[in-house]
């Protein structure tokens, strides 16, 4: 069955949109801007290149400012998405140790690891663990009805799937913690669980600060003082984020099938098994040939010390200017849909949250990261519906039938 969602104020829209356009200063503008007006030398890019950017994301809030329609969206009973909420909530208590394990089991080993770029990532056991937590979190912070009757819950909830990812970030990927505390506070603010005041904003600036820096310097990341040329070495900080410079010199990227293509379908199509549109990345052998793969073949040939990559550079391989400015103004309306969708309770709000996460990080990133867990994370979500449907109708079953 399905329902259209009545038209509601939604306080995520314009605090999306905002935090969007701050990302893009982040890993696309803010290096070039402390050089020209710190320093006095000349931006690191060419100028076609931050216009090209600035086209972008112009048709970026140009798509996410269209009307958003009436969408139909999947019912849920309220009995099932009752009983998911109280499933989830015991799955979030029951993974909580598991998932507190293999963050201080990693976070211990790494710490002996000198460098950030050396060791070993999260095993694939481990990562199942730490993503089938998220799951079951996201799920609860998507189904609750609302933090009024279960304030408590909702903070603990909150508290055990942000603090076992805080605690690897600190030694290894900002990334990891940003997986859970990004979403449940999209889907707060969204919801209007959060009275979004001066105050609230601060706050979250100062988060946002945190995540920035904290764990780079817990790691051992170069943010403070100067460098050998007497530079600041902030600068050189933001440098490393600076994605421009990916689409600026590798507009002629030699790649065996199209980086969009493959970013789309690397979750979904066996291209390994098929071994073609692969890549070899140090260790790592007959991996899908996504943008990020590519590029950190060519920078440093390691995974460990992924570059990222930047989404204009892979829609510029899929065709060009035009390639560019449509697909950024699909992108834009596509998060706007997200974002009225996480404005209501749902079993699939968890889903879209993450996505609006990783949209976030587009700028230096891929658009198939942005989507990529979706086909997965819906499969685990209706597995746990029709768990809770067969729940449902067997217990109405065995209740008495009503007297005569």
């Amino acid at each position: 069955m399905t329902s259209v969602l009545p038209q509601k104020r939604n306080p995520l829209t314009w605090f999306f949109l905002a935090a969007f356009i701050g990302c893009c200063v982040l890993f696309w503008w803010l290096q070039s801007l402390l050089i020209y007006f710190w320093l006095g030398f000349d931006i690191p890019v060419e100028t076609s290149t931050v216009w090209i950017s600035i086209g972008a994301l112009a048709t970026f809030t140009v798509g996410y400012v269209m009307p958003a329609p009436r969408f139909r969206a999947l019912s849920t009973s309220p009995a099932i998405m009752d009983w998911c909420e109280k499933f989830s909530y015991k799955a979030t208590l029951l993974l909580a140790l598991p998932a507190f394990l293999v963050a201080l089991r990693y976070a211990l080993y790494r710490s002996n690891v000198e460098s950030y770029f050396e060791g070993e990532g999260i095993s694939l056991p481990e990562q199942a663990v730490m993503y089938i937590y998220l799951f079951c979190n996201l799920l609860y912070i998507s189904s609750v009805a609302g933090p009024k009757k279960d304030r408590k819950k909702v903070i603990l909830v909150a508290f055990l799937a942000i603090a076992p990812r805080l605690l690897i970030s600190f030694w290894w990927r900002r990334f990891y913690v940003t997986q859970a505390l990004v979403p449940i506070v999209l889907i707060a603010v969204a919801r209007g669980w959060i009275n979004f005041t001066f105050k609230r904003f601060v706050q979250m600036a100062l988060i946002a600060l945190f995540v920035l820096f904290v764990p780079a310097l817990t790691r051992g990341d170069n943010v403070l003082g100067e460098d050998r040329q007497g530079n600041p070495q902030i600068v050189n900080y933001f440098g490393y984020m600076n994605t421009l410079k990916f689409f600026e010199d590798n507009q002629n990227l030699e790649y065996s099938c199209p980086p969009l293509l493959i970013s789309f379908t690397a979750k979904l199509v066996p291209w390994s098994f098929l071994h073609i549109c692969t890549i070899d990345v140090g260790r790592d052998k007959n991996i899908p040939a996504t943008l990020n793969d590519i590029l950190t073949k060519n920078e440093s040939n390691d995974l460990m010390a992924g570059t990222g990559a930047n989404y204009l550079l892979e829609l510029h391989l899929a065709g060009g200017l035009p390639a560019i400015l449509g697909g950024s103004l699909v992108f834009g309306f596509v998060c706007r849909h997200l974002v009225y969708l996480l404005g209501y309770r749902s079993l699939y709000a968890g889903i879209w949250a993450e996505c609006l996460n990783r949209a976030l990080m587009a700028p230096r990133g891929t658009l198939g990261y942005v989507f990529e867990r979706i086909p997965s994370e819906l499969i685990a979500t209706w597995i746990v519906v029709a768990i809770a449907w067969a729940f449902v109708i067997l217990r109405r079953r065995r209740l008495p039938s009503p007297s005569t």
